[in-house]
């Protein structure tokens, strides 16, 4: 569907991008922003985002910039490994953006002549695209016009600086800006079109490099014509974009590319808006709006989210994407509001931080009650429940609620950063994910090249699930979760019941497996002291004759906490929360792992991998089972 592109063609966007509406616009953003950004300084939700920019200013001026040599840029193509290149062209990144945003609040010439030199700089760059995303064989597109993800971003940084410091800057240094934004990004995608697969994804990818590039394009062509044309191209990649998501407004790629997607998707249609004077309106549909509500959706409590695919438990949401987002859904948001800093995010993005100063609206966050979220095209289940964390009705001002939680997963196994992970869940109390989802690993090129299913992170023997004789779960398509019913806060008796089951079948290429379905009872009582979860595995097996060919199921548990066990059962102790598993020792045998990793960001962790074992040899050789699953959570004492 090209429901953007059709909308708005270049022969009508040539009638509202004319550049005396142009001029005004520059006019406009440049002293909104410029005066906001200077308010922040002085307020103290920004004062740890200050902070952080005075510390990489000061670093910058004490230390020359770090080089991005030929050899760093070839490591990724010699061993695999990405983050050397990438910690260096982030920290790059992250110098300019300190500087720049400093020369704003404060535009004296050391200021000036810093920005100049980290522009210079930063134009004087091989590519702009990561090594990962470059293929140095390409005789058609040479490295430096390889848009990815990255150049994109550099591309709209660089502008952006422009549109805030043009009439500050040396007149060569603009010049350079223009000459490599041209060369580097607009010839390729929009002059002499080399057609990147991120035209067409339907992922984070078309999203982000649509926004960089059509920022570039509307900043800097002149030519009504030309920008009208570009315009229109990158409406295209967004159509693309918003295909990838369903009607629900799920993202399986989970929040943090939500957040990177959707964020740089707000983002164009925000300076689309502003030079077409209100005109040119993208994000007014149903779809949109259901999209805009993911992050609430899946955000579980103080912070923490259902992270599943690769996405982080702890996402750190921009508070000015967040607050565009609740200005466009109407209402305050229940996420938590804080101002990030610039060092918590890795590739601190000039258009995140920018955006942060000038958009964030503390008022636009509010509070939010216990609820079941259901994203029924996604197959993503959240179900919370609220309670006083001191009980009864005496609770004093200023005490917090304490949120317990439950999240499952369906869907299938050919998600955009797929992790093998059907009919997983997540045990959530206290702002902890007890029972967990480790999330991304370290990217490097086996993460995304074939075989990455052996990584723990994307392998199904990295998540709650059952390993069935000795078959882990394949990726594809075909490995599918179906839904066989969806049962949202039930009332039976004096509790309140949701349940969830799933047909996991076909996620098995197991030959003796006949049927497997997995079914989940989150139940919570009424005043809401605890709650409880019951997971019933059923099995079916093939039969030869009226033998039953031998079997055996290993169910797998995940958590970063390292459990008590005893005799039947499992126990986990959290900061604020515990979760008890009772199982039943006679046909159950209790296995624990402590499996030393990496994180995302290469920092060493441990996770335990409780697992629970039985065979047909204790089953009196029957075809046919019920593995159940007793879990209770609820607060510990303090």
């Amino acid at each position: 569907m090209s429901l953007l592109k059709e909308a708005w063609p270049a022969s009508r966007l040539v009638n509202v991008l004319a550049g005396k509406v142009q001029d005004s616009a520059r006019q406009r953003l440049r002293s909104n922003w410029t005066q906001r950004l200077r308010a922040t300084v002085e307020e103290p939700a920004y004062a740890e985002l200050w902070k952080d920019i005075e510390r990489i200013c000061n670093d910058a001026r004490e230390a020359p910039w770090p080089e991005l040599s030929l050899s760093l840029f070839r490591q990724f193509a010699n061993t695999g490994e990405r983050k050397p290149y990438e910690d260096v062209y982030f920290e790059r990144r992250g110098r300019l953006v300190a500087i720049v945003l400093a020369a704003v609040a404060d535009p004296v010439p050391r200021n000036m002549k810093e920005v100049e030199n980290g522009l210079l700089d930063i134009c004087s760059e091989y590519t702009w695209a990561l090594p990962a995303h470059v293929n140095e064989e390409d005789t058609a597109t040479p490295p430096g016009q390889q848009v990815d993800l990255f150049a994109s971003e550099t591309a709209q940084m660089l502008v952006e600086i422009l549109l805030l410091l043009r009439e500050r800057l040396a007149d060569h240094v603009v010049v350079q800006v223009h000459k490599e934004v041209e060369r580097r990004i607009l010839e390729p995608v929009f002059w002499q079109p080399r057609h990147f697969g991120w035209e067409t994804a339907e992922h984070n990818w078309s999203a982000v490099c649509a926004s960089g590039c059509g920022i570039a394009a509307l900043l800097l062509e002149k030519d009504d014509h030309s920008r009208a044309v570009a315009i229109e191209h990158m409406l295209g990649a967004l159509d693309c974009f918003l295909a990838g998501y369903s009607e629900d407004g799920g993202c399986p790629e989970g929040v943090g590319y939500w957040v990177y997607g959707f964020g740089y998707f707000m983002y164009f249609a925000d300076m689309l808006r502003e030079f077409t004077e209100g005109a040119v309106e993208i994000v007014n549909s149903e779809k949109v709006r259901q999209i805009a509500a993911f992050a609430e959706r899946v955000h579980l409590s103080d912070g923490i989210f259902a992270n599943y695919s690769d996405s982080s438990e702890t996402e750190r949401l921009p508070s000015g994407l967040i607050s565009q987002v609740n200005f466009l859904r109407g209402r305050p948001s229940t996420l938590p509001f804080r101002v990030p800093g610039l060092l918590e995010d890795p590739c601190r993005r000039w258009a995140h931080v920018l955006r942060n100063l000038v958009w964030t609206i503390p008022v636009a966050y509010g509070y939010g009650e216990g609820v079941v979220d259901y994203l029924p095209q996604l197959g993503w289940l959240m179900c919370r429940s609220r309670r006083s964390s001191h009980g009864g009705s005496g609770r004093q001002q200023g005490e917090s609620d304490a949120v317990l939680a439950f999240s499952a997963k369906a869907g299938h196994n050919n998600e955009p950063h797929n992790h093998n992970d059907l009919g997983h869940f997540i045990l959530h109390g206290g702002g902890e994910n007890v029972l967990c989802d480790l999330g991304a690993g370290l990217y490097t090129k086996a993460y995304f090249s074939p075989g990455r299913e052996s990584i723990i992170n994307i392998s199904s023997s990295g998540h709650s699930v059952p390993i069935i004789n000795g078959t882990t779960q394949q990726a594809g398509a075909k490995a599918r979760a179906v839904v066989l019913g969806a049962d949202l806060d039930e009332h039976e008796g004096a509790q309140t019941v949701t349940r969830f089951k799933l047909d996991l079948t076909s996620a098995y290429p197991v030959d003796e497996l006949a049927n497997f379905t997995r079914s989940f009872a989150w139940s919570v009582p009424e005043g809401n002291e605890g709650a409880r979860l019951t997971v019933t595995d059923h099995f079916e097996f093939e039969k030869s004759g009226i033998n039953v060919n031998p079997w055996d199921v290993e169910e797998l548990l995940i958590s970063r906490i390292q459990p008590h066990t005893g005799a039947g059962f499992v126990e986990w102790r959290g900061t604020n929360t515990v979760v008890r598993l009772d199982y039943d020792a006679g046909v159950l045998r209790q296995r624990l792992e402590a499996v030393k990793h990496i994180d995302h960001d290469g920092v060493p962790f441990v996770f335990y991998k409780t697992s629970l074992q039985l065979g047909s040899n204790r089953w009196d050789g029957s075809a046919s089972i019920n593995c159940n699953l007793f879990f209770t959570i609820h607060q510990s004492s303090c």
